[in-house]
């Protein structure tokens, strides 16, 4: 074997052993990554339940169903889907350190709106009410998803077990049901 030869095939192995760790430190982190977000969302009925209950007591509208739970760095998030229809309900908990300024919220979930599959939200009413007895604002908002579906929102901030939150309600606008929107809104205690 020529030293030419010999040199070629140093390369070739070496270049193997780099390809071949490669693989293997990314399939590593793939999984550390894969197992790091199942610690942090929790799909478990009573989880979920739990999480929901340190933002603030409910009840949850009939054909919802429990998807998932986030609990991380003092903050909370709870899902719940709608089993007949496209629809969620989302409670997110702050912690007690984060001021919430509904007008800067909004905005900012406005121009988010822009960078993922929700476009042309409009605000369309401010509806003053009540939430765990302090004065809110629930504003109701229009857009198109993914599908160019017309989907309807409606959120607010309130004040939370730990802080401010932000209940979303969403779903298709031409099921809306403004009726289960301010049953559940009235439910917050």
């Amino acid at each position: 074997m020529t030293r030419s030869v010999r040199i070629i095939l140093i390369f070739i192995v070496g270049a193997c052993i780099v390809l071949i760790s490669t693989l293997a430190a990314g399939v590593i982190a793939l999984r550390l990554a894969n197992w790091g977000l199942g610690r942090l969302v929790e799909n478990e009925p009573n989880t979920v339940a739990e999480v929901g209950r340190s933002i603030a007591d409910y009840e949850i509208p009939a054909h919802y169903d429990e998807e998932y739970a986030i609990q991380v760095a003092d903050f909370s998030l709870v899902a719940y889907r709608n089993t007949e229809q496209a629809g969620h309900i989302h409670l997110i908990q702050f912690p007690e350190t984060i001021d919430v300024d509904p007008g800067a919220l909004t905005q900012q979930l406005q121009q988010a709106a822009g960078l993922n599959s929700w476009t042309e939200l409009v605000a369309i009413h401010h509806i003053p009410c009540t939430i765990r007895g302090r004065a809110a604002t629930l504003v109701i908002s229009e857009g198109f998803n993914h599908d160019r579906r017309r989907y309807r929102s409606a959120g607010a901030v309130f004040a939370g077990n730990g802080g401010q939150a932000l209940v979303n309600i969403s779903g298709p606008a031409d099921t809306w049901d403004q009726i289960m929107v301010d049953t559940f809104m009235r439910s917050l205690r």
